[in-house]
């Protein structure tokens, strides 16, 4: 009893060793550590902060080993911060150390990279160079003192440098018809609410495929210069050089809506603006990259390459190798691979002159998920034999040129027999072993007879269809429907012109459709989605309402327009509670249920139906 009730705890203990120990197991891969630092510019006596962040999954991370901060005084630290996340089921930790530092000379200091002990190996953070200058030469104050009054900082300051856009290319050297994947990354350090896309180059001397994005990019951090950016790819596409030479792939420009907080010069103002911030928009956009292109080797070239470049299977099929004569035999010829799938051609079959032969049925499929274009084209080619006996069809082969091996890869297929038993026959209209038979005809084989009318209307000698009701009747009707159609036409026109007017009739219309986006946002449990669908809903609503300019749009003007309307204070305050609710969830990341959700939903559009009463 006793060797059974040790056997019991030790198993036991392993199921709680393996429950709860393995995650304290880390490898030293699974660990990673870096530093950032709050700014990179900074004055003599200014102080700034400087942390060190260790992430890793599993909760009982170590502490790194600071490095030695010579030329900077330590204020303050290490203040130590930890949070955990759970995403797909999966736990990670971060533990950061913060640091408030402040310089002691200046010039170009370094601050040495964090070390981190652990198992025997040894990891190292980045190195960050601080710049040290007489004063903070971002402050109002960092300028001597002049005659005129100092330039008030604009909304355009306060974003700063904290956001830009940048583009990389998987490669600036390609040869033609070569995929080249291209991001564009939005780097920034404020609350971003949203972006648009002002302008998309055409990018001449390129073929250019998108790729399919997520409706949320995903955010990641990055650092750069010792600071510390959030990124999020906002856009990617596939570019294919169509000629050689040095090609510029242009920049894009993207209208940036972000969220930031006034530095107020006293407490009165700090009281007085807006809690959630300010609404800005800035205009920022990427740099032109320049693209070498190749030409395409003509060492090797085989004599049916039809410019495909990349990477490709190929593979030919055939439904049935015994058939009768006049049946038709399905022949597919399969190309798929990684690559510009649009460009690739089907090569030509070849079948013996008592082989009717069709135009093939092309269909493309691309597949612009991933980190590469790939796709598949298939060739159907209908086959059918008016002769009996053994038939064989010649092998196929296909040709491009890979672009990592630099050199030419030829494809053949099996040549395919064909057994046709039966007696010869003629198609319809059609000489034997003609090779032009029309698809119409095909459609008459096994028909003797055309369809032929049995009954027919004759009308009298005399007969004069103008003296009829009917004929004025369907000329009145048609009159009248050409005055209608005019009128009409005429209002269309007036609406589309006039853009104010147009929002404002289509308002109601997306909101509705955004409170639909919401709705069905409920069960999911992606709540911030869900807030900014109703966020949307009720900004959009008032916006194309009352043709109120997104960079006009704030607390204190929405509650002046819709006080100008002279609706109920009740529903004004109702209406700004919601929105700034929904603001303040969507970004705040706090999880609720679905019940509060769908309370929450109906209130939002319980508001909708108060206002449109009013507007």
């Amino acid at each position: 009893m006793n060797n059974q009730n040790q056997i019991v705890i030790k198993f036991l203990f392993l199921i709680l060793l393996l429950t709860y120990g393995l995650p304290l197991t880390i490898k030293g891969q699974d660990l990673q550590i870096r530093s950032y630092v709050s700014k990179n510019k900074v004055g003599l006596d200014e102080n700034f902060t400087y942390s060190i962040e260790v992430s890793g999954k599993t909760t009982s991370l170590p502490d790194p080993q600071a490095p030695d901060f010579a030329d900077f005084y330590v204020l303050s630290g290490p203040n130590t911060s930890t949070s955990i996340q759970f995403v797909n089921g999966r736990m990670s930790a971060t533990k950061v150390h913060t640091y408030y530092l402040q310089p002691k000379k200046k010039g170009q200091l370094k601050i040495p990279p964090a070390l981190l002990n652990f198992k025997g190996k040894v990891l190292k953070s980045n190195a960050i160079t601080i710049t040290v200058v007489d004063q903070d030469q971002t402050s109002p104050r960092a300028k001597a003192p002049q005659k005129k009054a100092p330039k008030r900082r604009t909304d355009q300051d306060l974003i700063g440098q904290s956001i830009y856009l940048k583009t990389e290319v998987s490669k600036r050297k390609a040869f033609v018809g070569e995929q080249i994947i291209v991001a564009y990354k939005l780097y920034f350090r404020v609350n971003v609410s949203g972006y648009d896309f002002q302008k998309l180059p055409s990018n001449p001397g390129f073929w250019t495929e998108e790729f399919e994005m997520p409706g949320q990019p995903t955010i990641s951090t990055e650092i750069v210069n010792g600071l510390n950016y959030n990124v999020a790819t906002i856009r990617k596409i596939a570019i294919f050089p169509t000629q050689s030479g040095e090609l510029t792939l242009e920049p894009i420009s993207v209208l940036v809506e972000a969220r930031v907080q006034r530095r107020s010069r006293s407490i009165f103002d700090s009281f007085f603006d807006d809690p959630f911030g300010r609404v800005i928009q800035k205009t920022i956009s990427s740099k032109p990259i320049k693209i070498t292109a190749l030409d395409l080797p003509q060492e090797g070239r085989p004599a049916d390459f039809s410019g495909a470049v990349g990477k490709f299977d190929f593979d030919v099929k055939i439904d049935k190798n015994q058939v009768k004569t006049n049946d038709a035999v399905s022949l597919k010829i399969n190309i798929s691979g990684q690559g510009n799938i649009k460009m690739v051609n089907i090569p030509d079959v070849i079948v013996p002159p008592d082989i009717e032969k069709y135009d093939p049925k092309i269909k493309t499929q691309l597949d612009n998920v991933g980190a590469a274009i790939r796709g598949k084209k298939t060739a159907e080619v209908i086959l059918i034999p008016r002769v009996p006996g053994d038939f064989l069809i010649k092998p196929l082969t296909f040709s491009y040129f890979d672009p990592q091996l630099k050199k030419y890869v030829t494809l053949k297929s099996k040549a395919i027999p064909l057994h046709v038993t039966g007696t010869q026959s003629v198609a319809l209209n059609q000489p034997i072993g003609g090779s032009s038979l029309d698809q119409r005809y095909v459609d008459l084989i096994g028909k003797d007879i055309r369809f032929i009318k049995e009954f027919s209307e004759f009308r009298p000698i005399g007969y004069k269809i103008y003296r009829t009701f009917k004929f004025w009747g369907m000329l009145g009707f048609g009159f009248l429907f050409l005055i209608v159609f005019v009128l009409v036409n005429d209002y269309q026109a007036r609406i589309s012109g006039d853009e104010r007017l147009l929002r404002s009739r289509k308002a109601g219309r997306m909101a509705s459709k955004q409170l639909s986006r919401a709705h069905d946002l409920l069960k999911t449990g992606d709540y911030d989605q869900f807030y900014k669908a109703v966020s949307n809903a009720l900004q959009g609503f008032v916006r194309d309402r009352l043709n109120i300019d997104l960079s006009d749009f704030s607390t204190p003007n929405v509650r002046k327009h819709l006080a100008e309307r002279k609706i109920e204070s009740q529903v004004v305050e109702e209406y700004i509670n919601v929105l700034e609710e929904a603001d303040f969830r969507q970004f705040a990341n706090i999880p609720d249920s679905e019940e509060e959700r769908r309370k929450f939903y109906e209130r939002a559009k319980k508001v909708l139906t108060s206002l449109e009463k009013w507007i």
